[in-house]
């Protein structure tokens, strides 16, 4: 699947078999991770890959917009002392995220290549899921990506035309 098709086919999957992520998917999101882009080439952001179901289930406990029994958790962490040190006051301040956002991307397309389903959740306890993973105090949180094989087929997108969401040259040029 090319990048074009992912991304005109992905959809939040929410409801999940019950299967595991065979290896090379792992590895793929893994390489996806490693090759993603960072402002300042800070590389200030850690990854935590759960999907010991014990673990899963403590952090469901602590995230309430997660639904259905995923595969996998994907935990995106800012580090907070390495965004200063490694970028400056603007990666403390706003770039992190967007390093966040940038890999979430690149994560959920991979994934997506491989017929596995994602959803991003911003939804839950941040110093709960901090705890549980045993981040040290500057790694924190920032987003969870749940994966697994959808059970259920996702509903039609709905998208605003063109011209609503893209100008040419200046705002509302077509």
């Amino acid at each position: 699947m090319n990048v074009l098709e992912a991304i005109k086919s992905r959809r939040s999957s929410r409801s999940f078999e019950n299967r595991q992520l065979p290896t090379e998917v792992i590895t793929a999101i893994e390489e996806a991770i490693m090759h993603s882009p960072s402002g300042s080439n800070a590389q200030e952001s850690h990854f935590v890959i759960v999907q010991d179901r014990e673990q899963i289930k403590r952090m469901k406990r602590f995230a309430q917009g997660v639904s259905g029994q995923p595969a996998a958790f994907i935990v995106l962490c800012s580090n907070k002392e390495e965004a200063l040190v490694r970028g400056g006051i603007d990666t403390l301040e706003e770039l992190r995220f967007v390093n966040i956002g940038i890999v979430a991307s690149f994560i959920i397309l991979t994934a997506q290549s491989y017929g596995v389903g994602t959803c991003p959740v911003r939804s839950f306890h941040q110093s709960s899921i901090q705890q549980i993973l045993h981040l040290p105090k500057a790694v924190a949180p920032e987003l969870l990506i749940t994966l697994g094989y959808s059970d259920q087929k996702p509903r039609p997108k709905s998208i605003k035309s063109t011209s609503e969401v893209i100008s040419h040259d200046k705002f509302g040029e077509l």
